[in-house]
């Protein structure tokens, strides 16, 4: 058993080149799952539910943008929201194309070979950073999210990881869950990636904490919120590692019923 405590991702933070290196790096062995798979599946999704919109809020692990990639074919206007100082530092290096900036060119080939226009890389990457018009940190224990910016609710709200790693427990998800609910219009799309029963994930010398839950879980909790699951992809882990202990991936598309 590995003797190093386990760290939250909250209150400790973590080494984010590290973590994007590790798991999202054109040479990481997790990229077939990671990237390729969640992509593949965000593109089918999305296109078989002809979702449509004009505004987005992505609040997601670390400084990831692969998902951004295709989500920005269905929604104009992006605001990412971020937990921590050094993932908005690393997105403006991305954003601002700044030296040692990490490369997302591998996930931008990836949705432009899906879209058949794979002579576009540049145009493609060049559109997303044009349709992200801001970057907040936010606090999912604030009443609003983003003090002191109020923000409109969105079409859609995206988020990839982070309710694995800011819950505790059950009625933490729930909790973190309305949270990012009352940002999103009655009718608006929720787009959810996680990891299922898992309980850490390694970055760098450190390894930090995952809420262990399975999909029979996440279906009624957004059920019980009045949510409509459209779509939904789980995937067995196929990479041997002890970098992290998860057992499946989850890609759920679902709709915001009225209250």
């Amino acid at each position: 058993m590995d003797p190093r405590p386990l760290k939250q991702y909250c209150t400790n933070g973590m080494d984010d080149r590290s973590f994007l290196k590790s798991y999202f790096a054109e040479d990481s062995s997790f990229i077939n799952e990671t990237l390729v798979f969640v992509m593949e599946k965000l593109h089918i999704a999305l296109a078989a539910a002809n979702v449509r919109g004009q505004t987005l809020i992505d609040i997601s692990i670390g400084s990831i943008i692969h998902q951004l990639y295709t989500v920005s074919e269905y929604f104009k206007e992006i605001t990412i929201l971020k937990l921590n100082e050094s993932c908005i530092l690393e997105l403006n290096k991305w954003l601002n194309a700044r030296t040692g900036a990490f490369s997302w060119g591998h996930a931008s080939k990836i949705v432009t070979q899906l879209q058949g226009i794979s002579d576009q890389e540049q145009e493609r990457d060049e559109k997303l950073k044009g349709s992200v018009n801001r970057i907040l940190k936010c606090d999912l224990n604030k009443e609003n999210l983003t003090d002191p910016v109020v923000l409109p609710q969105v079409d859609c709200v995206f988020t990839a990881w982070v309710l694995d790693v800011v819950s505790q427990n059950q009625n933490d998800y729930i909790r973190n869950l309305r949270s990012m609910a009352k940002m999103l219009k009655p009718g608006g799309y929720f787009i959810l990636i996680g990891c299922l029963n898992g309980t850490y994930f390694t970055v760098g010398d450190d390894r930090l904490y995952i809420f262990t839950y399975d999909e029979s879980f996440v279906r009624k909790t957004l059920t019980s919120e009045r949510f409509v699951i459209v779509s939904c992809e789980v995937l067995d882990r196929k990479v041997e590692s002890n970098f992290t202990d998860y057992k499946q991936f989850i890609v759920l598309t679902a709709v915001k019923g009225n209250i």
